[in-house]
């Protein structure tokens, strides 16, 4: 096997004779041939870089115009919530139970004591009427 050392060293490169004294010269000639830049009027510029900030501006107040008006607090939320959807998700919900939703109710001593002294709904039903009740609940929702 060679070793590196081995190989003889050749100049495979052939530079003509003064190349490197006419190259500044050369170099000088074909700049100073070339145009000089077009300058571009200030209207030109002032689109290229006015257009998209006033579409970015656009954008961001469209964005937080359609963000602002989306109401913030629970008590809005329930407010755009009607009765009868409310009425629905709790029957068909397995998710809660009443246990649940009683250890969430916070009840103080006025609001046991108001519960006990009005009645909450004075229904005078007979037997009949009751079992009529009972029945339409059943057919209606089970």
């Amino acid at each position: 096997m060679k070793k590196l050392e081995d190989i003889p060293k050749n100049n495979v490169f052939k530079v003509p004779e003064g190349y490197f004294d006419k190259l500044p010269g050369i170099i000088q000639s074909r700049i100073a041939l070339d145009k000089p830049a077009e300058e571009r009027p200030f209207f030109v510029l002032a689109l290229r870089y006015a257009i998209p900030i006033v579409v970015l501006v656009v954008a961001g107040i469209f964005i937080f115009q359609n963000y602002e008006s989306a109401p913030r607090d629970t008590a809005s939320l329930l407010a755009s919530v009607s009765n009868e959807e409310l009425v629905s998700y709790l029957m068909e919900g397995d998710d809660v139970s009443t246990d649940e939703l009683l250890e969430d109710i916070n009840i103080n001593d006025i609001d046991i004591n108001s519960l006990q002294e009005e009645p909450l709904m004075d229904f005078n039903l007979n037997d009949q009427e009751l079992n009529d009740l009972s029945n339409e609940f059943e057919n209606e929702y089970f």
